[in-house]
């Protein structure tokens, strides 16, 4: 009724009868069945038709606003089907980007290839892994499936797709699982004797974003901090993309020094060298002992070749005990 009873306002107000008469605002209302509305002054009244007028005025904005959402409603959407490859380092987060062009109510997915498995459809995650996520900011055309803590298996490709009246429209992004490395330069084995310096070098590879941090390891025990028994750590900065260098100095080098050294870094496969320090008479031992054991595993894979062949010639059964 206040629309009606607004209109009917309006109407006594701008005929010429009243005008000229005026109105009797509170018989006006009460004739209307409302007594609580009074209106006391004729410029309310007034700047109610103004406001009518206006409204009346924006009709054709209105009728334009439709239409255009009539038309993007009718247009199709757009998606660049151009393939993508992301490299993301293990442990990462990893970002595969799906820009799409006129969506309007229609909904992107995202499958992954290895089995097809529907991770997601609009903002709703079908999986009950948690480091997926769907990540898309109001008014953006990019829908962005988020990967937290790359895993290994993550590695391979997904599609982000679109239905169209033509059919369904997609785009493939191709994730790598980029794993670091460590490496010590040298040989697998180092031998010095006792009062000597050594120095070991560990380079980071394969490594996108530089590591956190690079730990050195004596057997089971972090040494990075070992100041007491003459070790130190020095590790580069390095830039995005750039080898991560980081090396161990013992300034004199003592027999309780022999063992396992590793270096690790975060999501890295690690490295090792076995360090063995002795006097010199403890040496020669040390390498006379390993010259005698590969000697003697040399002598017995010999025979054990030597025997099969024999046995081959001879046609003996192949259980052969005497052998």
């Amino acid at each position: 009724m206040a629309p009606a009873l607004l209109v009917a306002l309006l109407a006594a107000l701008l005929s010429p009868s009243t005008q000229k008469s005026g109105v009797d605002w509170e018989t006006a209302t009460s004739s209307f069945g409302v007594g609580q509305l009074r209106i006391g002054d004729p410029s309310e009244a007034e700047a109610a038709a103004a406001e009518a007028a206006l409204a009346a005025e924006n009709a054709p904005a209105w009728r334009e606003l439709w239409q255009a959402s009539l038309e993007a409603l009718r247009r199709e959407p757009e998606l660049n089907s151009t393939a993508e490859t992301v490299r993301a380092q293990l442990g990462s987060v990893a970002f595969l980007h799906c820009p799409v062009r006129h969506l309007a109510e229609r909904q992107v997915s995202w499958v992954r290839r290895r089995d097809w498995h529907i991770i997601s459809s609009g903002a709703f995650v079908y999986t009950n892994d948690e480091r997926f996520q769907v990540l898309h900011r109001e008014g953006s055309e990019d829908w962005v499936l988020q990967i937290k803590y790359v895993q290994k298996r993550d590695n391979g490709t997904y599609e982000c797709q679109v239905s169209s009246s033509s059919g369904a429209l997609s785009r493939q992004v191709h994730l790598q699982v980029v794993v670091p490395e460590a490496l010590i330069l040298g040989a697998e084995e180092l031998h010095v004797d006792s009062g000597s310096a050594v120095r070991l070098v560990c380079l980071i590879e394969n490594s996108p974003e530089p590591p956190q941090y690079v730990f050195w390891y004596h057997n089971a025990r972090m040494i990075n901090y070992d100041a007491a028994r003459g070790v130190s750590v020095q590790t580069a900065a390095a830039t995005r993309g750039a080898r991560t260098q980081s090396s161990l100095s013992v300034h004199r080098a003592r027999p309780d020094h022999s063992g396992n050294y590793s270096c690790r870094a975060p999501n890295a496969e690690p490295a090792h060298i076995y360090l063995y320090v002795s006097e010199g008479s403890d040496k020669m031992a040390a390498t006379l002992s390993r010259s005698a054991a590969a000697t003697n595993y040399s002598e017995t894979t010999l025979a054990v070749l030597l025997c099969v062949a024999v046995a081959a010639v001879l046609g003996c059964p192949k259980r052969l005990h005497r052998c």
